[in-house]
């Protein structure tokens, strides 16, 4: 049996303690350890609570950590001087500062290459050294929805700490496929997977989704486990998360919600059911054809908020369809980055890596 607690979060480095003790991982730090702490931070809206992240850097340093460094690698396509910017905005340097940690962006960091025999992965990837030179390692992820993978949770944030390049092969190839991969090789570093649930995403996720306030932490050391509750607390059957079912089938960790043990708050009273991502598309826009196969999240995330832009500011689509990634196609309508370019004699095309979500919500609604 796996064991995730569940705690209401009222702002203290006392929440995390509890939460992580319940589970048995109060004492991954010990002093004059080094700590990697990986929020969700990707670059764009819904993202990690800042209150969270300074609560865990601050229960680490009360520990006796010598170093504590907390970052992440945002989309693969993120310029450093917008990542800075970014994480600003985000909270994170404040965090750091607050907390006496080190605020740090992973793609400026070195990384250990990999040889991998695993087909669904490239054949060498490159994962953050801190993941393997720190003495303890804090997942970090959001609770929320996401349009590639319907849910974006530890197993999904373990993405962060690819080299960017890896992270663009990862949607070339078939990127549920490649996050169960990922896992296999990333998750025997974890100490502990503490998902944020204080004001999770439902919606357009990753980045245009509508918060929902819960309030809660969950946490465990078996990162299927942790994910499935997570799941089970947005009304999404784990099993539906393609990247969490083969991660449990290969015995990286426990789905069958039965033979999880929940301590702490009974998540009975915190379910509620999360809209999806294509389900709030298709709320706004009933007559639109959205096809992402292939698209990695640079472009979904400028896609979707583009969408909700032009929802908020009740304007009109003149497409019938949109296409972004590789692999997809439509016959009339507006594809969108290079990826797409493949389809551009058969529909609009909008080239750029990523377009910008200003520029695709022109392309969407020019004139309307």
């Amino acid at each position: 049996m796996s064991t995730v607690s569940l705690v209401r979060f009222g702002g203290s480095s006392a929440d995390v303690d509890r939460a992580l003790g319940l589970v048995g991982a109060a004492d991954i730090v010990r002093p004059g350890a080094r700590v990697l702490v990986k929020p969700n931070l990707h670059g764009g809206p819904g993202y990690t609570s800042p209150r969270v992240v300074e609560a865990v850097c601050r229960w680490a340093a009360e520990r006796g950590a010598a170093e504590v460094f907390v970052g992440d690698g945002p989309f693969w396509a993120c310029p450093a001087d917008q990542a800075r910017e970014y994480f600003r905005q985000a909270g994170l340097y404040a965090v750091a500062e607050a907390a006496g940690a080190r605020a740090v962006n992973l793609h400026e960091l070195p990384y250990r290459r990999l040889q991998t025999d695993d087909p669904a992965l490239p054949e060498e990837i490159g994962l953050t050294e801190l993941l393997f030179e720190c003495d303890a390692v804090i997942n970090l992820p959001l609770l929320k929805t996401h349009l590639n993978t319907l849910v974006t949770l530890g197993i999904k944030n373990l993405k962060g700490c690819l080299r960017p390049k890896d992270k663009k092969r990862f949607h070339e190839l078939e990127l549920n496929a490649a996050l169960v991969g990922l896992t296999r090789i990333a998750a025997p570093r974890l100490s502990v997977t503490l998902l944020d649930a204080t004001i999770a995403v439902e919606g357009m996720g990753p980045a245009a989704g509508t918060e929902v306030e819960m309030g809660l932490l969950a946490a465990s050391r078996d990162l299927v486990a942790v994910d499935s509750v997570g799941c089970s607390l947005a009304g999404i059957d784990p099993g539906e998360v393609r990247a969490i079912r083969d991660c449990a089938r290969l015995g990286l960790g426990e789905l069958d919600l039965d033979r999880i043990t929940v301590v702490g708050e009974d998540p009975a009273r915190h379910r509620r059911r999360f809209k999806r991502p294509h389900e709030q598309v298709a709320e706004h826009f009933p007559d639109l054809e959205i096809v992402t196969d292939g698209a990695c999240s640079a472009c979904a995330m400028n896609l979707f908020e583009a969408l909700a832009a032009i929802h908020h500011e009740g304007r009109r689509l003149r497409v019938p369809a949109v296409a972004i990634g590789g692999k997809g196609r439509i016959w009339a309508g507006l594809t969108v980055g290079n990826c797409a370019e493949h389809a551009a004699e058969a529909a609009e095309y909008l080239p750029g890596c990523p377009p910008s979500a200003a520029q695709i919500r022109e392309a969407l609604t020019r004139g309307g």
